[in-house]
């Protein structure tokens, strides 16, 4: 009994570390955004200055478009989610920065 509960507990502790630990770069797809940040796989800060952000990101309407870095479409339920990211106030609290593009092409990852 107690080496299945050490097992799950390292499979687990693995899979939140791998989740945390994905470069900035290899984000995009669909996305859930969620209100409380402890809930979020990321915590993103919009730059107002696309200079000084990690990822410049466009919001894709198609989500089957949403193949390239930047590239995200927001979804409405969670579950349709390839991932999920909560907007900090404070740059010191984020995974990462974002800034959002008008323009598809211009999405990329500034890292």
């Amino acid at each position: 009994m107690k080496v299945i509960t050490i097992t799950l507990l390292g499979l687990m502790l693995s899979l939140v570390a791998n989740a945390q630990s994905s470069s900035v770069c290899d984000i995009f797809g669909a996305v859930y955004e969620e209100k409380e940040a402890y809930r979020a796989d990321y915590r993103v800060y919009i730059e107002e200055d696309e200079y000084s952000a990690d990822l410049i990101v466009f919001k894709e309407d198609n989500e089957l478009m949403a193949d390239k870095t930047g590239l995200w479409h927001f979804v409405k339920y969670r579950n349709f989610a390839t991932f999920t990211v909560s907007f900090v106030k404070d740059r010191g609290q984020a995974n990462f920065t974002v800034y959002f593009t008008e323009i598809d092409a211009e999405a990329r990852c500034n890292r």
